[in-house]
């Protein structure tokens, strides 16, 4: 397995970011169709789903960006004042696990499930 430094986390992440960002559109999508704001952005070498709170108001976010200097990305989601933080391998960013934390996002800021995301996988993926 060949040893992913810092100087090669960002153009690996980039072309992550790009396969994975249809997966963020698609939950926006869903989100704004079940009556929330959201939004996603990519920029900067990160990409985030931004999402209000329907039962406060709550700014919530999902973002994956790498981190500095030590070969990892970061998976954060922030549900207003608290923030749960995952730092992981930059193999981390693919279709499973984006999925997997858009959907336990969606649970905990909105108490949306994202039924399409389970209808694509095994029974008890989510």
């Amino acid at each position: 397995m060949p040893v992913i430094d810092a100087t090669t986390v960002q153009p690996v992440l980039s072309g992550a970011l790009d396969a994975v960002k249809v997966h963020f559109e698609e939950a926006v999508d869903y989100a704004r169709h079940n009556g929330l704001l959201a939004e996603v952005t990519r920029q900067n070498g990160e990409l985030v789903l931004r999402l209000k709170r329907p039962s406060d108001g709550a700014p919530c976010h999902y973002r994956i960006v790498a981190l500095p200097g030590g070969g990892q990305v970061l998976h954060e989601k922030c549900y207003g004042a608290e923030t749960e933080r995952l730092e992981a391998a930059p193999d981390s960013v693919n279709q499973t696990v984006v999925e997997t934390e858009l959907a336990s996002f969606f649970i905990r800021s909105a108490a949306l499930p994202l039924d399409y995301i389970a209808q694509r996988h095994q029974p008890g993926f989510i």
